[in-house]
């Protein structure tokens, strides 16, 4: 874990006056120093839940620079993966997809599902990823209806773990502990707030390129200009027609783009056009508890969906873009390509096995 300073000089009371009252004078340093007093624990509930409601209200979690010292400040309190020497190439390749949550659709844990097959198409993939908040599955819970210790891999171990299967799942709550000292509030005022924006941005890998899925279109150059502030290689931030934080299977999905040169681009993706796919409804893609969206994965990797299967075209969308992200696919169709290829080969199903085997000898 980083070390932030045991004895933060802010004051919490002037830094809410400030935003309040005088919000143009309210600085990105003032967001740091706020956040960090509230990793470190010292904040009250009350103090917590009026920052995070006067940052909606003064419209300051939408300022990008406001939301990047946020995610600096969240991410200096995380146990942080050591890389050794001999680990650098896997840092600096390392991807993930991942999703604000809070769309409503329930839909099937596509990134999960996509993730392992990028892996499995060469991709290096660190999932980032909790149990259900709002849906009937998280990511952390189809891990585990697989067999997956995932409490039990610690930061030391996921460099090995990556070099070993290609795929490591980050479960959360062992890498986040200081997000203990936020979770009543947040719970309380009901709203959302910065932090559902810097769950995306908190992975501890430190991934150098993200599919990222956002739940509104109005958070998207929001999201992309966080990240290139951030520091990543490449991102594609994407938001479904229908307010989905996945490449929608049902027709457009609006898209941001981050470029390794820090210039960001927009555009309209759709399932025929850039990858070569039908489209389905978002009715047929569904998911259940995190036992049933087992069974769907088991059936997918053992390559026994039908080729025009909503779940599988729903995948191979989400995984393509990954691997297009990621250096690996060269397009859309391209990307389409080879996750098929990881599912019929059975390289996916092999990325889960590994993995799963390496988290029971922990």
């Amino acid at each position: 874990m980083s070390s932030p300073s045991s004895n933060p000089s802010t004051d919490m009371k002037s830094i809410l006056k400030t935003l309040i009252h005088h919000p143009q004078d309210f600085t990105a340093d003032d967001a740091e120093g706020a956040i960090n007093y509230i990793m470190h624990g010292n904040a009250t509930h009350s103090q917590i839940s009026a920052f995070l409601v006067a940052l909606r209200l003064q419209e300051k979690d939408a300022d990008p620079i406001i939301v990047a010292a946020c995610s600096k400040a969240m991410q200096s309190h995380a146990r942080l993966i050591p890389y050794g020497h001999d680990d650098k190439h896997i840092a600096s390749n390392l991807v993930d997809i991942v999703g604000t949550g809070g769309d409503g659709h329930d839909t099937y844990n596509v990134s999960t599902t996509a993730s392992i097959v990028a892996a499995g198409a060469g991709a290096k993939v660190a999932k980032h990823g909790n149990r259900a908040a709002s849906s009937k599955s998280g990511s952390a819970d189809l891990m585990e209806a697989h067999g997956c210790n995932i409490s039990a891999v610690e930061p030391h171990q996921v460099p090995a773990i990556l070099a070993q299967t290609n795929f490591c799942f980050l479960f959360s709550q062992t890498y986040h502990p200081a997000m203990k000292h936020v979770a009543a509030s947040r719970k309380e005022i009901g709203i959302p707030t910065v932090f559902n924006l810097l769950g995306p941005m908190s992975n501890p890998a430190g991934p150098a390129r993200v599919v990222v899925g956002v739940h509104s279109p109005q958070i998207g150059s929001l999201m992309a200009n966080t990240l290139k502030l951030t520091g990543v290689k490449g991102a594609l931030v994407v938001c479904g027609n229908e307010k989905l934080d996945e490449i929608s299977p049902s027709g457009d999905t609006n898209y941001w783009r981050v470029h390794e040169n820090g210039d960001i681009t927009t555009g309209v993706l759709h399932p025929t056009t850039d990858f070569g796919l039908s489209t389905h409804p978002l009715s047929d893609v569904k998911g259940g508890d995190c036992h049933e969206n087992a069974l769907i994965l088991d059936r997918l990797l053992n390559n026994q969906l039908p080729t025009d299967h909503p779940i599988l075209d729903f995948v191979l969308l989400n995984a393509a873009a990954l691997l297009v992200v990621g250096g690996i696919a060269s397009d859309f169709k391209d990307g389409v390509a080879r996750a098929r290829t990881s599912i019929g080969s059975g390289n996916a199903k092999a990325v889960l096995e590994s993995f799963r085997e390496a988290t029971t000898r922990l």
